[in-house]
């Protein structure tokens, strides 16, 4: 696997570095958007880490580059996540605030891998998810915890308090795709998907 991580802080470049070298393939690294657009012209990657606020190019027109390659991006960021920035274009394949762990990263890293991968299509009500594209069919992009949010309430299973802030955001993408489909609490229940009118 060759990894592309770009961040303006050098020990974290060169702590990842080390990291992924070790565990998870070859890894190169940026440290301005600059270098980030040659290494894409230039070379492969199996997956981008980019800090949110990379220097000399916009992390969102870098973001859609990789895009259009079909390359996944993880965006690493210092704000806290919420709708607004869940839904701002271009939706990245991940989000990872900082601080994180070894742990944490490569946890991400495996997860957005695992769902570029994936053949799986989900279903919201109408709206047909297609979790290799990371989007809803004919609609907005999601992000790999939006997914998971998803299938978990799809199959019953609790959402823990810190990934509500997801729920917010999936319906606002569930609205943009014309879906009648939204995300509901109901007590003694949970999180559960109905339509509009219900």
């Amino acid at each position: 696997m060759r990894i592309l991580f770009a961040s303006p802080h050098r020990d974290l470049l060169e702590c990842c570095k080390k990291l992924f070298d070790h565990d998870l393939g070859e890894t190169v690294t940026a440290f301005d958007g600059t270098q980030v657009l040659y290494l894409l012209a230039k070379e492969s990657f199996d997956i981008v880490i980019l800090d949110r606020y990379i220097q000399r190019v916009d992390s969102r027109e870098i973001t859609e580059r990789v895009h259009r390659k079909n390359i996944p991006v993880v965006i690493l960021t210092y704000d806290s996540l919420s709708a607004h920035i869940l839904t701002e274009e271009p939706v990245p394949n991940a989000y990872l605030p900082y601080p994180f762990d070894s742990e944490k990263i490569s946890g991400v890293i495996s997860n957005v891998l695992a769902k570029a991968a994936s053949g799986e299509t989900l279903k919201a009500g109408k709206a047909e998810i297609e979790v290799a594209k990371f989007r809803i069919k004919d609609g907005p992009r999601l992000t790999a915890d939006e997914i998971d949010v998803l299938k978990a309430i799809a199959e019953g299973k609790s959402v823990a308090s810190k990934d509500r802030v997801f729920i917010s955001s999936l319906n606002a993408k569930l609205a943009k795709a014309g879906s009648d489909t939204r995300i509901k609490y109901r007590a003694k229940k949970g999180f559960e998907q109905v339509t509009e009118n219900e």
